[in-house]
Parts: structure tokens; C-alpha cells; sequence
């Protein structure tokens, strides 16, 4: 499987890429600065402006309800929601910041915590997908992308372990290079874990399917 679409891990651009970083409200530690793109814009949700502000960065747009932390007084522009909506204060964030033209969207603070508030990031991660954007989610342990159809690599860098999940539905003409336990035109059905800790065997992994739509996950571990 020869690859052809390069996505990354550690803050490199690709080519036309208009990248941001939207922050949400668990914690996000320095080490996860290494993420960020340069020139990337600095978007935050709720919260999220206060692990934007503990790394020192200026933040270009903050949105939320601000039910669990006051509005910050030193971003550019700030949008206040109503505390009830259809969205998210991130989905929202990420709705705008699409509307906005970003195509390269990095979530972090968006894991842990209440595992509804994941799994709702998780579902925003892949609408960010299928709408064309480079779609990242990461914390200190492990960076989650969503892939549709077509040719991905991903750098063993990012971790020891690779696991992959059918997202939304079933995800078919799935292939894995690179890795411990190959995958030649596989069928993922969403309920079953069948992509669960595969292991890098080369300095990246190939990954590709044909219809539906992947969630990728490289986790450090041990």
C-alpha cells in the first residue's frame, strides 16, 4: 500500500493547511505545546482559555456558556452562548472555526473527565472529518485522528500502540501496513474491537480504507 495523504503528529503544516487549536476545559500540560503549529489560531471553549492562559499563549476567540468559569477579559473576540443549546461549547467552537476556514484542527483538553464529555469530543472529531478537516484530538498519553476513505500514514513517534475502530457505521476496505498485525481489505464493524493495541513495526504505519471512516488512536503506554 503505498501512501499518499501525511498526517502528523508533531506540529509540522502540511501544504495549504490553515491550521487551530481549540481548547477545552480538562487539563492540558506543557508538554502538549510541542502540538501546536506554528501561526496556529488559538481557540478556546469555556474553560478551555485557562489552559490556553497557563501556556502562555494569546487567544484569538473564546466561546462558551461560562457556566463553569468567568468570560477571560484578554482574548480578541469572545462569543457568549446561551447555558442551553443544541451544541457543545467545543462542537460549537469547532463549528465556527470551520465556518472560519481553519482545516487543520487540534483538540486538546477535550479527554478525561466525564466520559459523555469524551465521547461527545469523540463525535466531534469525526464531524470535523467529514467535513474535510484534518481532524487531531490528543493528551499527554495518546493522539486520536479520524481518517475517511483514502491513504493515511502515521508516524511510530507518536507512541508504542495502534489501535483503530470503525467510527460512525462500518468501515470497509480497511488495510494496515507498518504495524504488528496487518489488515488486508478488512471489514470493522463498529461493535466489535477487533483493531485494538496493534504495535508499530516500522518508522510509520499505513493505514487506508475505502468507505466509512476511522478512528485512529497511538497511545504511548508502556
Amino acid at each position: 500500500m503505498r501512501s499518499s495523504t501525511t498526517n502528523e503528529g508533531d506540529g509540522r503544516m502540511r501544504q495549504g493547511a490553515k491550521p487551530a487549536v481549540i481548547f477545552a476545559s480538562m487539563p492540558v500540560s506543557g508538554e502538549l505545546r510541542r502540538l501546536i503549529p506554528p501561526g496556529a489560531a488559538i481557540i478556546t471553549a469555556d474553560a478551555g482559555w485557562k489552559n490556553a492562559a497557563a501556556l502562555g499563549l494569546e487567544i484569538d476567540l473564546a466561546v462558551g456558556d461560562f457556566d463553569s468559569s468567568t468570560p477571560p477579559t484578554t482574548a480578541k473576540e469572545l462569543i457568549c452562548l446561551p447555558a442551553e443549546k443544541d451544541d457543545t461549547d467545543t462542537h460549537y467552537a469547532t463549528r465556527l472555526a470551520v465556518e472560519r476556514g481553519y482545516n487543520d484542527i487540534l483538540l486538546l483538553g477535550a479527554m478525561g473527565g466525564r466520559p459523555d464529555h469524551a465521547h461527545g469530543n469523540l463525535q466531534t472529531l469525526l464531524w470535523l472529518a467529514m467535513q474535510g478537516v484534518k481532524a487531531t484530538m490528543a493528551d499527554e498519553e495518546n493522539i486520536i485522528r479520524c481518517f475517511g476513505p483514502g491513504q493515511h500514514t502515521v508516524p511510530a513517534t507518536d507512541g508504542k500502540w495502534l489501535s483503530v475502530f470503525a467510527a460512525g457505521g462500518t468501515t470497509r476496505g480497511v488495510y494496515l501496513r507498518g504495524v504488528k498485525y496487518r489488515l488486508d481489505n478488512a471489514t470493522l464493524p463498529p461493535e466489535q474491537p477487533i483493531g485494538v493495541s496493534n504495535e508499530f513495526a516500522a518508522d510509520e504505519a499505513g493505514i487506508a480504507c475505502s468507505a466509512g471512516w476511522l478512528y485512529v488512536y497511538v497511545c504511548k503506554g508502556e
